[in-house]
């Protein structure tokens, strides 16, 4: 019976449980928050950091192919108020690293509210914001990279890392690799944005125009209207990217992140 009901469990357990060392690790970050939370100490603080920062770094194993090592934990994972609660990752200088299984737990995942995970990666945002924590990440468009053979999943994105908002250009390189069980993460700075007028000019009188009715007293028609001519200015960035000289530029730069993280 044994030979028998060992397969079994192993195909009931289900797809969205974390592994017994992950599981370990988050019990252990939860407690060094709460007690944070209730009391915070640097020194507390700094020693969960070295408590924790070993566990997270077994579960992720080594860095990148050309990343420097050992890598620290991304520090405002643990705790506390603004810009905290990141994600449950090991940067490696540029690289940030975590598993399927933490990024899950991550964002919420629960036994009936299983996420799609290829889908949100797809999208990037959510992914990103956990390694800005207090700034929102803005996709404003899909750079067309090529999976490496490897690599279960890989996506590029042109985007901006941003507390104001997308009222301006994108400025930030993301970059997202699956492959092995584990998610590579990268968001750094575009080697050239390109100037684009005609979607900075729509933008510029749509806020004109809000700002005027916000000093008539209108400030949730202002409101509204930024958030259109902000949805608007996003649409024709990644309309009209693609037609200027520093796409393929941008492309290029995201190919080469791809490959990097994606090298054995």
């Amino acid at each position: 019976m044994r030979t028998v009901l060992a397969p079994l469990l192993l195909l009931a357990t289900p797809a969205w449980a974390l592994s017994p060392e992950e599981a370990t690790y988050i019990a252990a970050r939860d407690r060094a928050a709460a007690a944070l939370e209730q009391k915070w100490d640097s020194a507390a603080h700094d020693k969960a950091i070295g408590t924790l920062t070993p566990m997270l770094r077994r579960i992720v194993g080594p860095p990148p192919k050309g990343y420097p090592g050992p890598g620290d934990m991304v520090r405002d994972s643990l705790c506390c108020g603004t810009g905290s609660d990141k994600l449950d990752a090991i940067a490696f200088g540029d690289a940030v690293v975590t598993t399927e299984g933490l990024a899950r737990h991550w964002l919420g995942e629960k036994p009936k509210q299983p996420i799609d995970l290829e889908a949100k990666l797809g999208e990037g945002e959510d992914l990103y914001f956990g390694l800005t924590g207090d700034a929102a990440v803005t996709v404003y468009a899909t750079l067309p990279i090529e999976r490496p053979a490897k690599a279960v999943q890989a996506v590029a994105h042109l985007a901006l890392a941003s507390q104001a908002g997308a009222f301006s250009p994108p400025r930030e390189i993301g970059v997202i690799v699956r492959k092995g069980g584990k998610i590579f993460l990268y968001l750094d700075k575009a080697a050239a944005a390109p100037e684009l007028p005609a979607c900075e000019e729509p933008l510029v009188t749509a806020l004109d125009k809000a700002k005027t009715m916000r000093a008539d007293g209108k400030a949730d028609d202002s409101f509204t209207l930024e958030n259109e001519a902000s949805e608007a200015y996003v649409r024709c960035w990644s309309l009209r990217v693609r037609e200027t000289p520093a796409y393929a530029g941008l492309v290029q730069q995201a190919q080469r992140v791809v490959d990097s993280l994606a090298a054995d």
